[in-house]
């Protein structure tokens, strides 16, 4: 079997097919859905369109080890914690039990140190993952073809150094986990977007989960400048994902810009 080089450790090996997000998410995902066997709808800009799709972006991309370290650092803790359906969803739960200490313009905010039930160097690691994933290489997705190889290298190889387990978390990154506060919450999942040129800014969601992840102190600097004076590099939040601007966007997307297809066009009488 033909061996090629780990984009992560550089070390040659029979490649694994690595998914951008993890498949684990997808089958959380349909989880939600009743059937159980439906699949998520699948809704693309680039193409206009939303339809039900199993498909994954996937890519040649790690060696086994360095699959086996992005699921025993992040990934496997994380999803754990992500929301499986209303009544099941780990993270909220804690945070429910929990006390803000960071309470800055009427807003209040967890840090790490007041959720001690919950592991935030893994998220952190999960967080790391997903976007150094999505610019460390071209998955073939015009979707999020501008985040391709978009990282400055300061910032990748510290990702690298990081994910790798041989630096601590880069100092100038930063990243808030907002977590879906409404009673019946979103099962969101999307591709990482952003605008590494302009705003040094990547966001993803995951069922109940948002992630921001943001490089360099300019990219927000009253985050940043809070932050660093806290001695952190992440904080938790409660958040309406029903009246966030990106879930607004995609009602709008769906209700305008992108055609239903196939199963879905059908039951929206669209067919």
């Amino acid at each position: 079997m033909t061996e090629e080089k780990c984009e992560l450790c550089a070390e040659y090996s029979s490649l694994k097919k690595s998914h951008l997000m993890p498949k684990s998410i997808y089958k959380a995902i349909t989880r939600t859905f009743h059937p159980h066997d439906s699949a998520p709808v699948w809704a693309s800009k680039s193409q206009q369109s939303a339809y039900y799709s199993n498909s994954q972006v996937t890519k040649r991309l790690l060696c086994g080890a360095c699959e086996d370290r992005f699921s025993r650092h992040g990934e496997k803790y994380v999803v754990g914690k992500c929301m499986k359906n209303a009544q099941a969803f780990e993270l909220k739960r804690i945070l429910d039990s929990s006390s803000p200490s960071i309470h800055l313009n009427g807003s209040s905010y967890f840090a790490p140190k007041d959720i001690l039930k919950l592991n935030s160097e893994k998220f952190m690691y999960f967080a790391a993952s997903i976007v150094w994933r999505v610019t460390a290489a071209d998955w073939s997705n015009d979707d999020i073809a501008s985040l391709s190889n978009a990282l400055p290298d300061h910032f990748k190889e510290q990702l690298e150094q990081y994910l790798l387990k041989k630096a601590e978390f880069p100092r100038d990154i930063y990243i808030t986990v907002c977590v879906d506060g409404d009673v019946d919450p979103v099962p969101i999942m999307s591709l990482p977007s952003g605008d590494i040129e302009e705003n040094m800014h990547i966001s993803f969601f995951i069922p109940g989960i948002k992630f921001n992840v943001f490089f360099g102190a300019e990219a927000d600097q009253e985050l940043s400048s809070n932050l660093s004076r806290l001695g952190i590099n992440m904080i938790y939040m409660y958040r309406s994902f029903r009246e966030s601007c990106e879930f607004q966007q995609m009602r709008g997307l769906l209700g305008s810009e992108l055609s239903p297809k196939g199963k879905l066009a059908k039951q929206l009488g669209r067919s």
